[in-house]
């Protein structure tokens, strides 16, 4: 199974797009046009392979965030990685870009 990782646009040119994920920023190729600044996305091997409105990229993290508050009851994460997550979330959503 392969995965993708939220990130939100902080710059935009014509060869490359710096993503911030959560306090780390690469560069990334994108398969979207019409980006800018703010903008989040889901990176998946080096590529944007699309773009979320505000609302799909907090729901997706309330879905994230909701599986590891149960694997927290279960005793299979900890506390600390449940608030590391709200730390991120809330680290995008204060940046003005």
């Amino acid at each position: 199974m392969c995965w993708g990782v939220y990130g939100k646009v902080l710059e935009v040119s014509e060869e490359f797009v710096r993503v911030d994920f959560g306090g780390v920023v690469k560069e990334v190729l994108s398969a979207i046009d019409d980006l800018s600044p703010g903008d989040y996305v889901v990176v998946h091997a080096g590529f944007i392979i699309s773009k979320l409105s505000e609302e799909e990229f907090l729901e997706s993290f309330r879905y994230i965030r909701e599986a590891v508050e149960r694997l927290v009851e279960e005793g299979e994460m900890s506390t600390e990685e449940l608030e590391e997550i709200d730390k991120v979330v809330n680290k995008w959503l204060s940046k003005k870009y």
